[in-house]
């Protein structure tokens, strides 16, 4: 061996162990990064399961208070329909009053 390939044989030995360990380095970090995109897949996948689970929820919420809503309005149009015949009859009744009146104050 020359003493220029002894000098710099420690120099390269050098960079080339450095170069290995960048490389572990590099290789640890990717895997790293490769399960943490699996584990982000993941929690995106439940999210959007969530999400799904939410859409369902408010449309089964939507139709119940359609139906609730429903209801109500029928009782109410009922109950107006209630009101305008107890009007109407309290109408006959003072109808029919003022004729006996009429009647009891005519000259007999």
């Amino acid at each position: 061996m020359s003493n220029d390939e002894m000098s710099t044989k420690p120099t390269i030995e050098t960079v080339l162990e450095r170069m290995n360990a960048w490389g572990e380095q590099f290789r640890s970090e990717f895997a790293e990064l490769k399960a943490g995109q699996v584990e982000l897949r993941g929690a995106v996948e439940e999210l959007r399961t969530g999400q799904e689970e939410l859409r369902n929820g408010q449309e089964a919420l939507r139709t119940d208070l359609n139906a609730g809503l429903h209801r109500v309005t029928r009782k109410i149009e009922i109950l107006n329909d209630n009101i305008l015949s107890v009007q109407a009859h309290i109408r006959d009744h003072e109808v029919r009053l003022e004729r006996l009146e009429a009647e009891s104050l005519a000259p007999k």
